[in-house]
């Protein structure tokens, strides 16, 4: 009977080692980006943001990930994580155009996890404007890369 035992856990803990092997194999692990903004000054246009992620995400926030705001592919925003009480927030200037009317992406960049996830575009570039406040910063919704 101890046999069987034996060989029932030895099977099971096989088959929890392999599957969380297939899992890490899922998620490839990508180096940090080091995004960059245009230094031309061909966008001379900015409206602040002020972001945060929701639970889950925000508590493996570090001082090794970043976040960029995205216009058309092109970076035009590099956040600076701040603590606002307790709360970890990125503040990110986004520059653009005056007639600019593509809309934003925020790509965040876990040192945690290293993955790279991404916010839907729901937000226009719009000229002295704000998306969140210190108090109230917007939480995003990102999804995994």
């Amino acid at each position: 009977m101890k046999k069987y035992f034996v060989l029932i856990l030895l099977i099971i803990t096989v088959g929890l080692s392999s599957s969380s092997c297939k899992k890490a194999a899922e998620s490839p692990r990508v180096e940090a980006p080091g995004w960059q903004m245009d230094a031309t000054g061909k966008y001379p246009y900015t409206m602040t943001a002020v972001v945060t992620f929701p639970g889950k995400l925000s508590v493996h926030i570090k001082s090794g990930d970043q976040l960029g705001a995205f216009i058309g592919g092109e970076c035009r925003g590099i956040g600076s994580l701040q603590v606002v009480g307790d709360n970890p927030v990125y503040f990110v200037l986004i520059h653009g155009q005056a007639a600019e009317q593509q809309p934003v992406e925020f790509r965040y960049y876990s040192s945690f996890s290293s993955s790279i996830y991404y916010s839907d575009s729901n937000l226009i570039f719009s000229v002295d404007s704000n998306f969140g406040i210190a108090d109230d910063p917007e939480v995003l919704v990102l999804k995994k890369q």
